[in-house]
């Protein structure tokens, strides 16, 4: 699935907006504390597809994704698909 598609599936899920005000910092400092979990990992893929616009979503990936992660998540593809704030090197990061 699209990104569009995927960020349709998510605000399914969770209707929520993101408190964040940088949503890939704080997507990259929870990958730090909790990389290793399944959720860490999920988020992980997510932010490689989005930098590397190879390869598709699935809607199974949101359900590794707790109540809170969910709206982070959300905010992270809608500024991938709006092109903005973040360049292409640190989408890569």
């Amino acid at each position: 699935m699209k990104a569009a598609a995927f960020l349709l599936a998510l605000s399914r899920r969770a209707p929520t907006v993101s408190p964040s005000r940088d949503s890939l910092a704080d997507a990259r400092r929870f990958i730090l504390a909790h990389g290793e979990t399944g959720e860490g990992r999920a988020l992980r893929r997510i932010i490689n597809l989005l930098a590397t616009d190879e390869g598709a979503f699935s809607e199974a990936d949101i359900w590794h994704f707790s109540a809170e992660t969910l709206p982070l998540v959300a905010a992270l593809v809608e500024a991938r698909i709006a092109g903005i704030p973040y360049s292409e090197a640190e989408w890569s990061r």
